[in-house]
């Protein structure tokens, strides 16, 4: 409409917010909460704002898949079973697997109580998305900060979304069930990580299995659907994980992971950058650079690739546009960071990690150092 057209014949081309629908609704009040949170994080740091939380070293250096992994049939498509209700349901994978040159991440997915007796268990599926990881980062940073490798979850599922900052929803498809899903997911999955070296005249594969947690409990409930929750939540990290934790993470931004949740080439972006920028700043190192392919192994995302696992063009100009996207992103919350992306690789340079490592603080909330 021409700027000089009268403002009342403006103000009609645009519906009220009552009219709007309810996903358009939706959609300007997430924009509303970015632009608040971006604000929050510009503000202060992570150490003023008591917002420093700790993930392990050992999933970024291969990371959980971004999305739902299916078991696959001989002609490449999901494996469908009868849902026990007249209708079908996609088998969940049983295993997921991911290869960074000589290190590899296993994760076996626990099983739940199938459709019927044909299928009297099944899957439960593997972790997966920015929730997974955020919920692993929550649980890790609660043990270090606790110094204690049981971590209380809250009375209610809706206390314990409040602690991830989550707005709780509940129905088939809120925000509720899924965060009970992917903390399920976690509490019964295990663990592999191997390593192979290859030397003169030796080549040695290492590895060890890792059960993430030793006991679980969810939340007890009275005697009905609708009854109020009559006992808390809370798991046990098993003794290996509990080790590993205490010895080997690394220190990042809770606020950004939290911004981060919904977008996982982001999120695991902004992990693998901290992580590598701590190495730079060790090291003495300038600059580092990966071509797409090997980013592509380290994070969680799945583009097309051939049989020896390098980026198809059609997957290289997918994955490289993602990684684009995501880098100037998570510059808008970390302006000191400082990268280029000449073609098909992505170079970083040395200015530090997002939160610097120093030594264990003794001080409450998340404020947590790295080793």
């Amino acid at each position: 409409m021409p700027s000089g057209a009268p403002a009342s014949a403006r103000a009609d081309a645009a519906p009220p917010p009552s009219r709007l629908s309810r996903a358009s609704r939706a959609a300007s009040t997430r924009r509303l909460n970015r632009v608040r949170q971006l604000g929050h994080i510009l503000e202060r740091s992570a150490r003023d704002a008591g917002a420093i939380a700790m993930s392990p070293t050992h999933f970024v250096q291969a990371m959980l898949p971004h999305k739902e992994v299916y078991q696959i049939d001989p002609d490449g498509e999901p494996v469908v079973i009868p849902d026990g209700h007249g209708g079908t349901m996609k088998l969940l994978a049983t295993e997921y697997t991911a290869t960074n040159r000589d290190y590899t991440l296993s994760v076996r997915a626990g099983m739940t109580q199938g459709p019927s007796h044909f299928h009297p268990r099944v899957s439960r599926g593997v972790p997966y998305g920015g929730l997974a990881r955020l919920l692993l980062c929550h649980v890790v940073t609660e043990a270090r900060t606790k110094k204690s490798p049981t971590i209380d979850l809250g009375r209610t599922i809706s206390d314990f979304c409040g602690r991830v900052e989550i707005t709780p929803s509940g129905g088939a498809n809120g925000r509720l069930g899924y965060v009970l899903d992917q903390l399920q997911r976690l509490a019964t999955c295990v663990v592999t990580f191997e390593w192979e070296t290859i030397t003169p005249g030796r080549r040695d594969l290492k590895g060890e299995h890792l059960l993430v947690v030793d006991d679980y409990h969810f939340w007890s409930r009275g005697g009905t659907p609708t009854a109020e929750p009559i006992d808390g939540g809370s798991i046990t990290l098993s003794d290996k994980f509990w080790s590993e934790i205490v010895s080997s993470c690394f220190p990042l931004d809770f606020r950004k992971a939290v911004l981060f949740r919904g977008w996982p080439t982001a999120y695991d972006l902004y992990l693998w950058l901290t992580y590598r920028l701590s190495a730079l700043e060790r090291t003495g190192r300038e600059s580092l650079t990966v071509n797409y392919d090997q980013l592509h192994a380290q994070l969680g995302s799945h583009y097309q690739t051939d049989e020896a696992g390098a980026l198809t063009p059609r997957g290289k100009k997918d994955f490289g546009y993602r990684v684009r996207r995501a880098l100037r992103a998570i510059q808008a919350v970390w302006p000191g960071l400082r990268y280029e992306t000449p073609r098909g690789r992505v170079t970083v340079y040395a200015t530090g990690p997002d939160v610097e490592f120093r030594p264990r603080s003794s001080s409450a909330g998340r404020h947590l150092s790295g080793t």
